[in-house]
């Protein structure tokens, strides 16, 4: 898993029909020091629930596109959850 912060959303007047229901999320994946890693991307939020600037955590790959039971869809990365709060040791 990796994390992320929300920073915009888009909206999409057509779609795959696995997408039925769901947004769509641009994010801006973070590092260890939850500062801006790589390129932002767009992920799929399956329960629309994350809001702007949310920290989320998400899945890539064939974990992405099988993130519900019995339910596939096209998708390169997928929110799994919204970080409530977040605590590490690590030393800047």
């Amino acid at each position: 898993m990796n994390l992320a912060k929300v920073i915009g959303s888009l909206w999409a007047t057509q779609k795959h029909h696995s997408f039925n229901g769901m947004k769509f999320c641009f994010i801006q994946p973070l590092n260890e020091h939850r500062q801006p890693a790589g390129k932002p991307l767009i992920a799929v939020d399956p329960d629309n629930r994350c809001g702007q600037d949310e920290t989320v955590y998400y899945v890539e790959g064939g974990d992405a596109a099988t993130i519900k039971p019995d339910h596939t869809m096209p998708s390169d990365a997928t929110i799994v959850g919204i970080v409530d709060s977040l605590s590490t040791d690590h030393k800047s």
